[in-house]
């Protein structure tokens, strides 16, 4: 019976981490998707010059907050419909713009509500992600918090970042 009981445990909790996996990439699948739907380039800039920045960051982040509510199935609250992954209120935590020129990357921060925190300017080769990838080309940021129920009901807090780059894709027609 020992052995039984042990068997089980073991198996309950192989199952959870499951779980914790499963909601972990479920997260990061809907922040790059929604970084990607955010990346409205100016398209202007982009004929003229071939260069891809994102002149409208307020509006690029909006865009990202409707794109991660969808994806991650929230209600306007922020709560999930998929309460046997995720359990309470999402909580985006940052947003940051970062747009490449060829002296220098400016660097918008948004909190989660949409409020612009701040504009900086940096050189080339002297930024990284928060989540440590180096700016080489234009880049979004953004990195959310949330829970997932743990064993005998317990609520784990767990956070997840994403970055995504947009790179200029040259076919070799020319």
């Amino acid at each position: 019976m020992f052995f039984f009981l042990m068997v089980l445990i073991v198996a309950l909790f192989q199952f959870k981490v499951y779980v914790y996996m499963a909601a972990g990439a479920y997260v990061e699948d809907a922040l790059a998707v929604s970084n990607l739907a955010s990346a409205l380039i100016d398209v202007e800039e982009y004929g003229r010059s071939h260069s891809v920045r994102i002149r409208d960051t307020q509006n690029a982040f909006r865009v990202y907050r409707d794109a991660l509510y969808y994806n991650l199935a929230l209600n306007e609250e922020g709560y999930s419909a998929k309460e046997d992954l995720l359990t309470g209120q999402i909580e985006l935590r940052e947003y940051i713009v970062y747009n490449v020129f060829p002296q220098e990357i400016q660097i918008s921060v948004y909190d989660g509500e949409g409020n612009c925190l701040r504009q900086e300017r940096a050189g080339p080769g002297d930024v990284e992600t928060p989540d440590g990838v180096p700016v080489e080309h234009t880049t979004i940021y953004s990195r959310v918090g949330f829970r997932v129920m743990g064993l005998m009901g317990r609520i784990i807090d767990a956070e997840k970042e994403k970055s995504v780059d947009i790179v200029r894709c040259e076919s070799e027609d020319g």
